[in-house]
């Protein structure tokens, strides 16, 4: 906080000095949009007749789609790791703590890395949907 006038600095939209609270926070907002576009842009061509016909004429109406799936799984896989993983270490079974499960659950939060990836996979999965979906419609109009 700043002490001054009270108000938190600009990269910290919780109001907190904890870098966990900003960490989560920022995380959240990411999820929120990776499932509004993985929501929104398979609902778009699935409601809309022109733009499902028009990518199907394209040819990419199964890779549009599969990007898109592929994007969604990837982040319910990464959810999944992430929720197993923190049962194992914060789980109210005491006598999970020193198993191996408990072990390789704090290997797993602490990876970083893994995160990382499956977003990376994910915006590249989405922006290649969205690539040919654009494509597609700058095309026909």
């Amino acid at each position: 906080m700043n002490k001054q006038n009270s108000t938190p600095p600009a990269h910290d939209p919780v109001g907190t000095s904890d870098p966990l609270a900003v960490y989560i926070e920022y995380n959240k907002a990411l999820r929120t949009w990776f499932v509004s576009f993985g929501v929104a842009g398979p609902a778009y061509f699935l409601v809309n007749e022109k733009v499902a016909q028009a990518l199907a004429k394209a040819g990419t109406l199964r890779l549009v789609a599969g990007c898109f799936l592929f994007g969604v799984a990837a982040q319910v896989l990464g959810a999944l790791l992430n929720k197993t993983a923190n049962w194992y270490v914060y789980g109210i079974d005491e006598k999970l703590i020193g198993s191996r499960r408990h072990r390789i659950g704090e290997f797993l939060i602490r990876q970083f890395w893994i995160d990382l990836l499956i977003d990376v996979a994910t915006i590249f999965a989405f922006g290649v949907a969205a690539w040919h979906m654009f494509t597609v419609f700058a095309r026909n109009g």
